[in-house]
């Protein structure tokens, strides 16, 4: 038998989409007022609600949240997905930012706003947890690496990616090899309303 059908268990999902960058938005993480992040890898803005301030692009980008919830995930209505903070990210030549996950959230995401050719890519990391193959007591050695088998993946970015993720999912984002600085905004969402039944029934208002 020269066929097999291979049934994919518990993948952990990433959302990729497109919103058309505008210039007002490009201006806005442009102008914004930055501060060097506490590792001194990037600077990052301020401004810790800074959507609140580009509402036609919280819209989008709440729109896509649903659709990645509701029409993939297929998320009951009983419970919302609200934005809890969002930011914006500036890398200068040679900065990058390290391996870390977004805390105190449910969903994260990125916004490309402007990102030139090298200015870095994000990369998710499997966690040593996360044994979706192999225990990591044995360091099997593959002939070609895909997303079962490898320890990161890399995605390319390009202005207007959006891209949602689970918060705990690992990443970082490769080192600015451009000579132009990088900007996007980043975002976190967390659940509102009643979740399960009797005695196991939650409410997160």
């Amino acid at each position: 038998m020269t066929h097999f059908r291979v049934h994919q268990l518990w993948p952990c999902p990433i959302y990729e989409n497109n919103i058309p960058v505008k210039k007002e938005w490009v201006d806005h993480v442009h102008n914004t007022e930055y501060e060097r992040t506490k590792i001194k890898n990037s600077d990052i803005s301020k401004d810790r609600y800074l959507l609140k301030n580009l509402p036609d692009l919280k819209n989008e980008i709440d729109s896509h949240c649903e659709k990645f919830v509701r029409k993939y995930l297929h998320v009951n209505n009983k419970i919302s997905f609200n934005m809890l903070n969002s930011w914006s990210n500036r890398h200068l030549p040679n900065d990058h930012s390290q391996i870390h996950y977004h805390g105190n959230a449910m969903l994260s995401g990125t916004y490309y706003v402007d990102c030139a050719e090298g200015s870095g890519d994000i990369s998710f990391h499997r966690g040593q947890l996360h044994k979706n193959l192999f225990d990591e007591t044995i360091r099997v050695e593959y002939e070609n690496l895909f997303e079962v088998t490898a320890d990161q993946y890399k995605i390319k970015v390009e202005n207007g990616m959006i891209i949602l993720f689970p918060s705990h999912m690992e990443h970082s984002i490769s080192t600015n090899i451009s000579n132009t600085n990088r900007y996007s905004i980043a975002f976190n969402y967390f659940v509102k309303g009643k979740l399960g039944i009797e005695e196991y029934e939650l409410e997160i208002k």
